[in-house]
């Protein structure tokens, strides 16, 4: 496929945002004591400026269900106010102003490979980068350019360097610009998918696959596992013959190899309540299980409050590490239905859920994007996740969709619009 390479203003703005989202997603600026994302103070000015530009629309079906989302939070907002003592109105204008970007969506097509393309270039690099991070450990330093930064320009919270295994000298890649070993995994397996589907280049889905393999994450390889099962559903058995006969022999030397039994060993995490796995894929919905069974029925239909999560402990589970009770990961849906109640969480996952699936480019992307955001990273406010989905699976949508908004979004900006001419 040939692409035209001319640097406009318009495609500049997309670079930004791809090198943001790639290169700056460790970085952030500290406000009022707490570090906001980078991404997202510069991510969302650019957003806003392609739509005074008239390149971004207003989809109106997702304005209707943000403003029925801000209603609905709002209103548990005011009921636990009066319940809470730690209320936090900074965490609910952050939620709405985070998801903002959520109603648009692109004019038109012209940019859409553009975009996908300067992503893979950009994976390229990392993928290369990762790989030379991992290899250069057995002749020298684990080299991290941002380790010497300090924290208040640096986000917190993240497992930036993991060892092979426990007590290991070595490393676990991460690309040197990504925050953790799992969003190396992730972004890898993102653009595997993205180059199958749309480049379809063997050489490079190739290198993600070996720079996928040293950054030591079973996220990356769900993903792909999750999208092969759509490809596989629709092919008939003469065609999945031959696939499952080639694999056979690498699956075979996989499991007997010590990276399979590195890998296959992680299964085990699963039921140690200790270990990251449980504590992100088990324990939230344990959690939120007791969060139904401990608290009033008010209080499950309106929430505990913007910001309260961390303040919550149940009988055995608890979201903040400081409390002495067993660990749960705050997944985005649990922390809506446990700040916001059934009333402000169903409303806003409404939301989310239509902005993933409803008139969306490709279904397989969609359906990783969605598993990526809600369940394998699952931060509701987590800047660098939201932004890979929005800019890879939300913004550009199926063509059909762009016609039906023109005229919503031309009524939206008639007051304030730049025309700019082409």
């Amino acid at each position: 496929m040939k692409l035209d390479h001319t640097l406009t203003t318009e495609r500049f703005l997309l670079l930004l945002l791809i090198i943001l989202l790639v290169f700056f997603q460790r970085l952030g600026v500290t406000v009022g004591g707490m570090v906001v994302p980078l991404l997202f103070c510069l991510g969302m000015p650019i957003i806003l400026l392609l739509f005074l530009f008239n390149r971004l629309l207003v989809d109106s079906r997702k304005f209707y269900l943000y403003i029925i989302a801000l209603v609905c939070v709002l209103a548990s907002s005011v009921y636990s106010l009066f319940i809470s003592s730690t209320f936090s109105i900074t965490s609910l204008l952050f939620l709405l102003v985070f998801y903002l970007p959520i109603i648009f969506i692109y004019k038109d097509q012209e940019h859409f490979y553009f975009l996908l393309s300067t992503f893979q270039k950009v994976m390229v690099f990392i993928t290369v980068i990762g790989i030379f991070q991992f290899l250069f450990q057995f002749i020298g330093n684990f080299i991290d350019p941002f380790e010497t930064l300090p924290p208040t320009v640096m986000l917190q919270g993240y497992n930036t360097h993991i060892p092979l295994v426990f007590g290991s000298p070595i490393f676990k890649s991460h690309g040197m610009f990504l925050l953790e070993p799992s969003f190396y995994s992730k972004f890898i397996a993102t653009a595997i998918i993205i180059e199958f589907f749309y480049f379809k280049r063997m050489k490079l889905i190739l290198l993600f696959v070996i720079g996928l393999l040293f950054g030591f994450s079973g996220t990356g390889i769900i993903l792909l596992l999750l999208a092969g099962l759509p490809i596989l559903f629709q092919m008939k058995f003469k065609q999945i013959a031959p696939i499952i006969a080639l694999a056979i022999v690498p699956i075979y030397f996989f499991l007997t190899s010590d990276y399979g039994t590195l890998m296959i060993g992680r299964l085990e995490e699963f039921t140690n309540p200790e270990s990251s796995a449980y504590i992100r894929f088990i324990a939230p919905y344990l959690a939120y299980t007791e969060f139904l069974q401990m608290q009033h029925i008010s209080t499950i239909i309106f929430g505990t409050g913007p910001g309260t999560l961390d303040a919550y402990q149940g009988f055995t589970y608890t979201f903040n590490e400081d409390i002495p009770l067993k660990q749960a990961h705050s997944l985005a849906f649990i922390k809506l239905l446990i700040e916001y109640g059934l009333l402000g969480g169903i409303a806003f996952g409404t939301l989310i859920l239509h902005a993933f699936f409803v008139n969306v480019h490709n279904k397989v992307l969609a359906f990783v994007m969605f598993v990526n955001y809600a369940v394998l990273s699952g931060a509701l406010l987590e800047a660098v996740t939201f932004y890979l989905c929005y800019i890879l699976g939300m913004m550009f949508t199926a063509q059909e969709t762009v016609q039906k908004t023109k005229e919503v979004t031309d009524s939206y900006q008639s007051i304030y619009l730049i025309d700019q001419r082409r």
